[in-house]
């Protein structure tokens, strides 16, 4: 397993009682989201939340000719499709995930106060885990996700998070992981494995990227879901 490099921010008020935990995409780093704990933290509702942006191992990216690149697994396929899936680099990290997860609850922080998210790769992260879990928690993100390991999903699911809300955005531009990736993950969240809280939006011309609407209406979600009043 991976070491825990993070970049983490710190509660303004301690001690902390929410966790949010963000994990970037392929070629990013733990920075890339750590603008969100700046931003948030603007926020009162957010003074006791504690932010961990996981940082990826260095590691071979197929699509890339091998090159070395910041990944939670490698990309054999640019088209993310199941038949050329990287399955066990994505179950090793969705156990790194895993320990992240269980940091937070060493530290004393309750499971149902923990919010799990991602970007892209990270987002592929998140929803892998909403099946495979061993704790429920307080909900999950997906930005501009997939899932490539349906199959093995489904031998290992075991439905503890089956209730646990689950907010995915995706860009009906996205050039990088198309619309239809997300909607069949989507469908296969909901049918096969059984989330009954999951929650897709499409954003109008958004790309492989966030957006303003898309990071409002993500705020309001983890609002919701950590039961946060100012």
């Amino acid at each position: 397993m991976a070491s825990l490099s993070a970049v983490r921010v710190a509660a303004r008020s301690q001690p902390a009682e929410k966790a949010l935990i963000v994990f970037h995409g392929l070629g990013d780093s733990g920075h890339g989201w750590s603008f969100l704990a700046d931003y948030l933290q603007r926020d009162p509702s957010f003074k006791s939340t504690r932010f961990i942006f996981p940082n990826a191992p260095t590691i071979p990216i197929s699509c890339y000719c091998n090159m070395q690149a910041p990944g939670w697994f490698d990309i054999p396929d640019i088209g993310f499709s199941q038949e050329k899936a990287d399955v066990e680099g994505t179950l090793r990290s969705v156990d790194t995930l895993q320990a992240f997860v269980q940091e937070q609850i060493d530290k004393g922080i309750r499971p149902e106060n923990i919010i799990v998210g991602g970007f892209s790769q990270g987002a592929a992260l998140a929803l892998a885990a909403s099946a495979l879990l061993p704790f429920k928690i307080g909900g999950f993100f997906c930005l501009s996700g997939f899932c490539q390991i349906q199959p093995r999903l489904m031998q290992l699911k075991n439905n503890i998070n089956n209730e646990t809300p689950m907010f995915h955005g995706h860009g009906d531009e996205d050039p990088i992981v198309w619309l239809s990736r997300g909607q069949e993950a989507y469908e296969f969240f909901i049918r096969e494995v059984g989330l009954r809280n999951y929650e897709f939006h499409i954003y109008k011309g958004m790309e492989h990227s966030s957006s303003a609407k898309e990071l409002q209406e993500l705020i309001q979600f983890i609002k919701n879901s950590l039961h946060l009043n100012a």
